[in-house]
């Protein structure tokens, strides 16, 4: 089960970490300038406290509307996902928080994200699978592949760049697309180039898990040209 919510607090936390931040070329203190030229570090608090209280029927609107669709389409996306990993790295629910920055950040910790609101319908279930998708993997491999990823981030360097190509890959398969209705694209543009080479891993590995996560990791230790 995956249910959306809201959570003032945690934008409160993406202001701040995100407001001057990038990575892999994408600017995400640009994205949220250009929604909202008028919040600064200094008024973002009550920025976010206005805004809230002036867009509360539309936010709430939103949050039902996607509830309603996530529990349409989750029951097949959760049987595609179980293919690969196993019903063994699922958690039984997971949740998401609308969000007014167009952010989308997950947080591995305790298995939540953000969506903006502003992203149509399919683009927020796309938002939330991926997402969840990203706690499923990296479950699978502290099951599977702990020893292996212990001194490697999830929230950056090359792990998180693996998470994030995955993503792309997995979420465009058949099956998947089945679901989501809309291709996946990389949404990091600096990893276009792994991106065609995991690809290739992925076919060569037969689509099985255990030996592209494998290639995979090994790649992450070999020096890079």
């Amino acid at each position: 089960m995956i249910t959306i919510e809201l959570n003032k607090k945690q934008d409160y936390e993406t202001y701040t970490d995100f407001h001057n931040f990038a990575v892999a070329g994408r600017n995400f203190g640009a994205l949220i300038r250009d929604a909202h030229p008028t919040v600064t570090a200094e008024n973002s608090t009550q920025y976010i406290d206005s805004f809230y209280d002036d867009h509360a029927q539309e936010l709430a609107k939103i949050i039902e509307e996607t509830n309603n669709e996530l529990g349409r389409r989750s029951p097949s996306f959760f049987n595609f996902t179980r293919h690969y990993f196993g019903a063994e790295s699922h958690s039984h629910e997971y949740k998401g928080f609308l969000s007014i920055f167009n952010c989308n950040p997950r947080f591995v910790e305790n298995e939540t994200f953000q969506i903006y609101y502003k992203k149509d319908l399919l683009d927020r279930i796309e938002v939330a699978f991926h997402e969840v998708l990203h706690f499923i993997f990296f479950k699978y491999l502290d099951l599977y592949f702990k020893e292996e990823i212990s001194q490697l981030s999830k929230n950056g360097g090359s792990l998180w760049e693996l998470s994030e190509i995955l993503n792309v890959i997995l979420l465009n398969e058949p099956e998947a697309q089945m679901v989501l209705g809309r291709p996946e694209e990389l949404f990091y543009p600096d990893l276009q180039t792994s991106l065609a080479h995991h690809q290739a891993l992925w076919e060569k590995s037969g689509k099985d898990m255990k030996v592209f996560v494998s290639s995979a990791l090994n790649l992450l230790s070999s020096p890079r040209s």
